[in-house]
């Protein structure tokens, strides 16, 4: 398995280099260099990231880049022009970019003698699993250029669903932190101020300014120990999603979340029929798809049904009485699925299933919008008037103090 390096290199005209990249041992990462005419000072592997599991379904991707390089690859090869002089033609994004020093580095494998999808293999947190199984299967069935035109379609696909996914929960958080940063400055610094102001005057502080007075106490009084009690809470959250048994458990608690947890289900169904679609038509057997898209997914509690899905499959079950087993993908999607199966028609109704969920996506997201816009709009309204009320409550006393 490829790790992540970062090096530091001196170049031929004396200037510092830094970058990273994966390779199978700092030895690789050596060679890279010298090939680059670059002068090695350090070379350090970089630890693994573990993911935090909430919004790992929304795990970034560089999609742009991705699919300018697909359609590039793509007719390069249409155009008759070899692997090699393609790859060395072809530049995306930032020319010393991360994606382009991957692209040499997978030509500088494919001169050893490996493959395009097993030099792809190396980086695989730029391609991704699918990704490089697509390749695999069309370098095998001889239908490389086919399968790239699949692939960016996929990918133009998948980054609208994403687009989607993101656009339905953009709104809520943003007012959510917008309220946590007012309060956080309100506690902190404009509270203690007035209260200041206003016991030089010996007027009395009506109830909703002592609330907030003792709130404020608590926060600029003990922020090390709240701040503390974050930091542990959030290395406790960390540790229980990288344990298998605890990721899963977050994760289901995650989809019975009201709308939100169905927007997960079906953006995720959708996503696992656009790849499962690409996967089969690249000439995959369904178990092995099934084996590979059971790592893609996000959501771990989707990827265990997905990997049942398999076990089903591979034990030739019932098709028919499948949705039964299953608690979170929809009945439809696994009656098409099985339809398609029964009827030699998969990949079509892998399509119309995606096409599908995708729709369904975009009209939870603007659901999920319009219910939770009225209902933030009122917690954001109460936040102001308690606030209003703790500062302009004590300027009424105060008048009367003067009268």
């Amino acid at each position: 398995m490829p790790e992540h390096f970062k090096y530091r290199a001196v170049g031929p005209d004396g200037k510092i280099e830094t970058g990273t990249m994966s390779a199978e041992s700092s030895t690789q990462v050596l060679d890279y260099l010298s090939e680059q005419d670059l002068t090695p000072v350090k070379v350090t592997q970089l630890p693994k990231k573990k993911a935090l599991s909430f919004f790992s379904f929304l795990e970034r991707v560089d999609y742009d880049t991705l699919i300018l390089f697909t359609n590039s690859l793509n007719t390069m090869i249409h155009a008759g022009i070899p692997l090699l002089r393609a790859l060395r033609l072809i530049k995306v994004g930032p020319r010393n970019g991360r994606f382009n020093k991957a692209i040499h580095q997978i030509r500088f494998s494919l001169q050893s003698g490996k493959s395009l999808s097993e030099s792809m293999s190396e980086f695989e947190a730029l391609f991704g699993k699918v990704y490089i199984s697509c390749v695999a299967a069309g370098e095998e069935s001889g239908k490389l250029e086919e399968i790239l035109e699949e692939l960016a379609r996929m990918l133009e696909e998948e980054m609208e669903l994403t687009r989607q996914l993101k656009a339905g929960i953009r709104y809520p958080l943003m007012v959510v932190g917008a309220i946590g940063i007012a309060f956080i400055v309100l506690m902190g610094f404009v509270i203690p101020t007035f209260v200041t102001f206003y016991n030089s005057f010996g007027a009395e502080l009506p109830l909703p300014t002592q609330i907030m007075l003792q709130v404020s106490k608590i926060m600029t009084g003990y922020w090390f120990v709240l701040l503390a009690f974050a930091a542990i809470a959030l290395a406790v959250f960390r540790k229980i999603v990288s344990n298998p048994k605890g990721k899963l458990w977050v994760d289901k608690k995650i989809l019975k979340i009201p709308i939100m947890g169905d927007l997960i289900i079906k953006g995720n169904v959708a996503r696992f029929c656009l790849m499962f679609r690409i996967l089969f038509k690249a000439g995959l057997p369904i178990v092995k798809t099934l084996d590979i898209l059971t790592d893609s997914v996000k959501n771990s509690q989707i990827a265990k049904e997905v990997n049942h899905l398999g076990t089903f499959m591979r034990e030739g079950r019932d098709m028919g009485q499948m949705h039964k087993e299953f608690d979170y993908f929809p009945e439809i999607s696994l009656q098409m699925i099985a339809i398609g199966m029964e009827s030699g028609s998969l990949e079509k109704m892998l399509k119309e299933v995606g096409t599908h969920f995708t729709k369904e996506v975009q009209y939870t997201s603007r659901q999920l919008t319009s219910i939770l816009e009225p209902i933030l709009t009122f917690v954001l309204g109460g936040f102001v008037l308690l606030m209003s009320l703790a500062i302009l409550l004590p300027m009424w006393n105060l008048i009367k103090v003067f009268k």
